[in-house]
């Protein structure tokens, strides 16, 4: 996993990621926000959130290699606040598909991919 601090604020870092993604053709399907989950249950988190995306074209033909791989789709960046600081953490989709022994070319797109959105902030 790779983390980097982010060179937004945390709001701005979040917009600029979710602006990225939709730029780039993907779908933001899920937003986990940790701290109102934390709030709900009367517990205090810093601003944390993960979100979940990908494109299904792409995300598939990893998954018709290798089923298993479902498990760590569609890609995700967590970030969140440390003494007034963002930060995000990803994995390069690469490093994944290494995991499960999947090659295929479509993983340098991936990987660029990703590359953008964090570039795009950092």
């Amino acid at each position: 996993m790779h983390i980097v601090k982010c060179k937004f604020s945390f709001n701005e870092c979040e917009e600029k990621i979710k602006n990225e993604i939709k730029r780039l053709n993907a779908i933001l399907f899920a937003e986990i926000d940790h701290k109102k989950n934390a709030e709900e249950v009367g517990l205090e988190l810093n601003k944390c959130k993960v979100l979940y995306f990908g494109n299904p074209r792409v995300g598939t033909i990893l998954m018709q290699k290798k089923i298993e791989i479902s498990y760590d789709l569609p890609l995700r960046i967590a970030m969140w606040e440390k003494a007034r600081e963002t930060y995000i953490a990803y994995k390069l989709p690469s490093e994944i598909a290494k995991e499960y022994n999947i090659e295929s070319e479509v993983l340098k797109k991936m990987d660029e991919f990703i590359q953008t959105i964090i570039s795009s902030v950092t």
